[in-house]
């Protein structure tokens, strides 16, 4: 029985009426929905199968403490929408913004539409109640198989044809699945993982087959002198060619080997001292790349973070200068309860230091925020006295104290409900505004 089969064997009529319920959507049309979500989800996975570092963080996630194959066997409240993992803030949602990452509205949109949901927000409930679903799944399978990231890689790719023929008409174009199960049996193992049982590691790099190449040409070209030339001088010049090709070969296999791990270990490194739970939703953010700034500056910064948005909002002409365009920090962390910044706080503010050092007619506005629990007019002066921090620092980091202003909100101006402690999590925050460009 296939991947897909095995995961809709668990949606009892009942379980789906649940559901049903809880979207305030037609039993046809959750049914419907958990057909689309179940492989897109799944395809997302395979999608990242060629990329170690991604399929490391997955890994990660589906060995996450809260990831409890046990789910399987009561899913009652993951379908009432009562289940903390199901949440905006939840593991789930981690792994939907790592293998669905900038196509998630797309998606929504494509689900409600190809299922008939009548409410907004439906599509996303249910890749929500979906996501920890597959994740129990996949768990529980790589403990019975006993498999690693590299095993359950390789048999998620002998699942292709199967995930492909469930994903709806129309679908696969949105999900933008180009690279969709070309990752082949030796799948590398990312470093930054949990180590496994397996230790099929291929080595990494992606380069060392041109190499080979090479040496095929090579021998292509000895082939042809060999007719015409003294066949044992030809004979030596093949045998030294081949072993200096090799030897080039396993060089470079070992050079493009130890730069993956290397990476591996510079994302696995970055963020320690946060918790897990936090750093796993830091890492989430994608995979480290080079950012670009005037005058050739280049910072580090995670593919989806909130630097390269900040950087592309200043260079769009088109977008004025308002007083509702926020950027939310999204890797700092202060002690609780007091404006203390923890010190894996500083990569972020760093980056956004040479940001502004970048544009020097650019000036912001630090916002900083809380939730609604406690006293409110405590609230707000322990968010003034965060956003008054952050600007503090990014003065210490150079940057001219009259280009900025802070405020504290407190408990205004929520972007979730405060009644979940992922909501709760998400409304505890800064900000930038840009108040001149």
């Amino acid at each position: 029985m296939n991947v897909i089969d095995l995961l809709k064997g668990h949606l009892t009529p009942e379980l789906v009426g649940k559901a049903a319920g809880f979207l305030g959507e037609s039993n046809q049309a959750t049914s419907k929905g958990f057909d689309a979500a179940i492989p897109a989800i799944l395809g997302g996975i395979l999608n990242q199968s060629g990329n170690s570092s991604s399929m490391g963080k997955i890994w990660d996630l589906l060995n996450h403490k809260d990831n409890d194959p046990g789910l399987l066997n009561n899913l009652g409240g993951l379908f009432s929408g009562t289940s903390a993992l199901s949440s905006s803030n939840g593991i789930g949602s981690t792994l939907l913004n790592l293998v669905l990452g900038n196509n998630q509205s797309g998606i929504l949109s494509a689900i409600s539409s190809l299922v008939g949901f009548n409410n907004s927000g439906s599509a996303g409930k249910l890749l929500g109640m979906a996501a920890p679903l597959i994740m129990g799944f996949l768990k529980k399978k790589s403990n019975d198989e006993n498999y690693g990231v590299s095993g359950l890689t390789t048999w998620l790719g002998g699942q292709k044809s199967a995930i492909n023929a469930a994903l709806p008409a129309g679908l696969s174009s949105v999900l933008g699945f180009a690279n969709l199960g070309t990752t082949s049996g030796s799948a590398t193992k990312s470093t930054a993982s949990v180590s496994s049982n397996n230790s099929d590691d291929n080595g990494g790099g992606s380069n060392w087959w041109m190499w080979l190449v090479g040496l095929l040409a090579a021998l292509g070209l000895l082939w042809g002198l060999m007719k015409g030339c003294n066949k044992t001088n030809v004979a030596e010049t093949v045998k030294t060619t081949v072993d200096n090709v090799a030897a080039a070969v396993d060089s470079a296999a070992i050079k493009a080997a130890e730069a993956a791990k290397a990476a591996a270990e510079a994302a696995k490194n970055m963020y320690t001292g946060v918790d897990s739970a936090v750093r796993v939703k830091w890492l989430a953010l994608g995979d480290m790349m080079k950012a670009t700034l005037p005058g050739g500056i280049e910072l580090n910064v995670p593919a989806n973070g909130v630097e390269n948005s900040f950087i592309t909002w200043i260079n769009d002409a088109s977008k004025p200068v308002d007083k509702t365009t926020w950027f939310n920090l999204d890797r700092i962390l202060f002690e609780t309860g007091s404006a203390n910044l923890n010190s894996a706080s500083k990569e972020q503010l760093m980056n956004v230091a040479a940001i502004l050092k970048a544009y020097p007619n650019v000036n912001v506005k630090i916002g900083g925020y809380t939730d609604n629990q406690g006293d409110a007019a405590k609230n707000k002066a322990l968010s003034a006295a965060r956003a008054k921090e952050v600007m503090n620092t990014l003065v210490g980091l150079g940057i001219d104290a009259k280009r900025m202003e802070s405020e504290g909100y407190g408990q205004e101006h929520p972007v979730t409900d405060n009644s979940t402690p992922e909501g709760r999590e998400q409304n505890r925050r800064v900000a930038l505004r840009v108040t001149k460009k």
